[in-house]
């Protein structure tokens, strides 16, 4: 089995990570990733771990959780928790449905196991990467899997949780599977990481924080930043400093007065994400592809479209 598919331009991975702040896009960039891949003739699944499933939305589908939803032609979307991961894990180790209902729907077990360090997070990376290797029920291995991950704190703890459960059971089946599942994500052929940010503060300070914890202190492999949002243009200096004395000279009623401050404030906005990339681009040392800001009253789907044409250019067309 192969673990990565020759695609137009470009080898893509058959696991692409979406990590990042709450708030970033993660979602948003997830379908259009996916629907690229697709368009691209790649069989494609996007997968949810949020409680509320916001993907099939994005493509005007109603959402069915663990039930795959079929977005596009070779595009589905699944949600995986950790209630469904269990069911399924305990189906296929004890193979009796009489078997798992009397020890995993046991309400004392179903209490303890959430309480074990890494065993849900471990329960849920380990059904995303056998979806990766095995695909969803009967259909075959996907070309590729885009795995919108849990916020930063979250998210951290779900890619942790294979070398967690190792470290705390050294032994036996489970420990297996924890030591397989933490070599695919390491596998710089078959995963790839992308870290999601904005071009403000705090989520480009947990971008640098992310990067440093998930590739200096357990070593997972990295593709581009996607840095969402950003404003395209600015203005000179000799303009801004022109428009800020014809804001001086007009009345706070004149209409002129409006234009002047909101050319000014989108100035300022451009300057203060410059500054943002440009910390971003000196502490993590990655490519860094920049997204447009799309306008607020933007569809879904239309921003999904939108930012999908932009990262066919910027991934596929330029060499992933």
């Amino acid at each position: 089995m192969t673990a990565t598919k020759q695609s137009g331009f470009s080898t893509v991975p058959r696991l692409t990570i979406l990590v990042g702040k709450g708030g970033v896009g993660r979602s948003t960039l997830t379908a259009a990733l996916g629907l690229v891949s697709a368009r691209r003739g790649l069989n494609t699944v996007m997968v949810e771990t949020a409680a509320r499933q916001a993907i099939p939305s994005l493509f005007e589908k109603e959402p069915l959780g663990y039930q795959p939803v079929q977005c596009a032609e070779r595009l589905h979307c699944i949600r995986v928790t950790w209630e469904d991961a269990l069911r399924e894990y305990g189906l296929m180790k004890l193979k009796f449905r009489a078997m798992y209902r009397l020890v995993f729907e046991n309400p004392f077990v179903r209490r303890l196991l959430p309480a074990i360090p890494g065993i849900s997070d471990i329960l849920v990376i380990g059904k995303i990467l056998h979806v990766a290797t095995d695909g969803l029920a009967g259909s075959g291995p996907p070309d590729a899997v885009i795995l919108d991950s849990p916020a930063t704190g979250h998210g951290l703890s779900l890619f942790a949780a294979p070398k967690v459960v190792s470290d705390t059971v050294p032994t036996g089946p489970m420990a297996e599977d924890a030591r397989r599942l933490r070599g695919l994500l390491l596998d710089r052929i078959f995963t790839r990481f992308h870290i999601v940010t904005t071009p403000e503060e705090m989520p480009v300070a947990e971008s640098v924080e992310l990067f440093s914890d998930l590739g200096g202190t357990y070593g997972f492999p990295f593709g581009p930043v996607l840095v969402n949002g950003v404003q395209r243009r600015g203005l000179q200096t000799a303009h801004r400093r022109s428009l800020s004395a014809l804001s001086r000279s007009v009345g706070p009623g004149d209409p002129v007065s409006a234009e002047v401050e909101g050319a000014l404030f989108m100035a300022a906005r451009y300057e203060m994400q410059r500054g943002h990339v440009s910390r971003l681009k000196r502490e993590v040392p990655l490519p860094v592809v920049k997204l447009p800001d799309l306008p607020g009253g933007a569809s879904g789907s239309r921003r999904v479209m939108t930012l999908a044409d932009h990262l066919d250019a910027a991934l596929w067309r330029e060499q992933r």
